[in-house]
């Protein structure tokens, strides 16, 4: 296998005064290791909690210190942009695992303009690795002229700095592609790889436009063509996201915002694939609103699984330790069990809170007839279909927890009292009850096996006793009271409290 040590790698960026993060904030690369999406940090979250913020930030870093940017570009931040919380003003620092650091940093609390700030004094700093931004924002115009940046880091080496730039200067990327051979078969075949099929493309001149009118040309079929006013939204977008790829070297960072942007579910499962197939000698990080590129393939291999969320009105961080993922992706090894870590399970990831966990898949499937029975609306969102067992569920909190996910549940059977009693003290800060029966429906009984009483009858159509409505009321009452209740950082709630 490939050595890897040599190379130098980013460790980590911090966010500090920065739109919505008051307070530093860190965010932790993945480090390739010659494993397929070993070098992959996937992060997570809901609308409007400061993901691409973060891709911000990794942007700015970029205009300021990628060779060749030292002296050339200066960023400003705008009082809207500015955190009028943070009295020190803004603060995007990047890390390397050499221990080099360096930062954009405000000149003063009042004023828009920045200055780079590095921890050594040598005037021949080394390079950080060059920073390959890809915005969400993905298009370019239909028409378009030959000129501008071909280079790798063509994104951040001209135009303003803003989310909203407009992304014109492609064009002259594409143009490069054209004039290559051999780059541009590497580009098609990993064009092919996502879409399914080899895409033939190339650029034409209309005519009587003395040069300042090119477009795409696709061929449809035999003979038969469309131009790039044809293409969709979602192959304009994999355009850039696959530019950015194939030809980024081994010791750069790739990041991407949303790069499952108006594709077909198809294709993003596909761009996982590619992403973890240049993600094992390379770093890539991307924020990402679909469950289906959080591979546990990758994370098994080393990829980092990151969540911003919103505690009050600051954007906060919190990152899933090594070992807390290496626990739960080996529940993905069970052929028994192959949905406690599925693709429902990973929409967990990407709520706001509010999860209940319960032990299996029965439970998942009729927790929500439960419910409706009880006569119970519930105010949470059932982790995918179970644990795969109670002797799972403390580690699918354990995930959770270091995500920072605040309001979750632990639902069990009655029957376990002592893992109960285990998974209370070690997240006194979540809920953790029992239905008020063994199961979640009466099991009749086999040779082997006594009939096990349940909650439901043997038809799950109605509860197995009387009573039993009245005391899961309360259960699911509680659940509820538990979910919609304030946080409280450092305390315990009423509701955790008790037994």
């Amino acid at each position: 296998m490939e050595n890897f040590e040599d190379r130098s790698k980013v460790k980590w960026i911090s966010v500090q005064g920065f739109r919505g993060f008051r307070e530093q904030q860190e965010v932790h690369l993945a480090q390739p290791n010659g494993r397929p999406g070993s070098g992959l940090t996937i992060v997570v979250g809901a609308n409007n909690v400061g993901k691409s913020t973060i891709w911000e930030a990794f942007d700015a870093l970029a205009r300021k210190f990628n060779p060749g940017a030292y002296f050339g570009n200066d960023i400003s931040f705008s009082e809207g942009k500015r955190n009028r919380q943070t009295p020190s003003g803004v603060r995007i620092a990047i890390g390397m695992d050499s221990g080099l650091e360096c930062a954009i940093e405000s000149l003063s609390f009042d004023t828009s303009e920045t200055h780079a700030v590095w921890n050594t004094e040598d005037e021949l700093r080394p390079q950080i690795p060059s920073l390959v931004v890809v915005p969400s924002r993905r298009q370019f115009q239909a028409r378009f002229s030959r000129g501008g940046d071909a280079s790798q880091t063509w994104m951040t080496s001209n135009g303003e700095f803003s989310r909203y730039q407009s992304r014109d200067g492609f064009a002259m990327r594409l143009f490069d592609l054209h004039a290559d051979v051999a780059k541009k078969k590497r580009f098609d075949a990993l064009l092919a790889e996502v879409i399914g099929e080899q895409l033939d493309w190339s650029i034409e001149l209309g005519d009587g436009d003395h040069g300042s009118s090119y477009y795409l040309k696709v061929a449809a079929s035999p003979g038969v063509h469309y131009t790039s006013e044809g293409l969709g939204e979602g192959i304009v977008s994999l355009l850039f996201v696959l530019n950015a790829l194939y030809d980024a070297p081994e010791d750069s960072v790739v990041v991407i915002d949303e790069p499952e942007l108006s594709l077909h579910p198809q294709l993003v499962r596909r761009l996982a694939k590619v992403l973890a197939t240049h993600a094992k000698d390379r770093q890539i990080v991307i924020f990402t609103h679909s469950p289906m590129l959080v591979s546990w393939d990758a994370v098994s291999n080393g990829a980092a699984v990151v969540r911003v969320f919103k505690e009050g009105v600051d954007s906060r961080v919190a990152q899933a330790p090594s070992e807390v993922l290496a626990e739960v992706s080996k529940l993905q090894g069970s052929w028994q069990n192959p949905h406690v870590v599925g693709l429902d399970a990973l929409e967990a990831l990407f709520l706001e809170d509010r999860i209940i966990v319960v032990e299996g898949q029965d439970d998942a499937g009729l927790l929500p007839k439960v419910a409706e029975l009880a006569s119970v609306e519930l105010e949470g969102v059932v982790y995918g279909w179970g644990a795969g067992g109670e002797g799972s569920v403390e580690k699918i909190l354990g995930l959770l927890h270091s995500l920072g996910f605040k309001k979750v549940v632990a639902l069990f059977d009655n029957n376990v009292p002592e893992k109960v009693a285990v998974v209370r003290g070690a997240y006194p800060q979540y809920l953790t009850v029992t239905i008020p029966a063994a199961d979640i429906r009466t099991k009749k009984h086999e040779k082997e096996r006594a009939e096990k009483p349940g909650l439901l009858d043997v038809k799950a159509r109605g509860f197995a006793k009387s009573e039993y409505e009245v005391s899961t009321r309360e259960v699911l009452e509680r659940v509820n009271r538990f979910l919609c209740a304030p946080v409280h950082p450092g305390g315990e709630t009423e509701e955790t409290a008790v037994p």
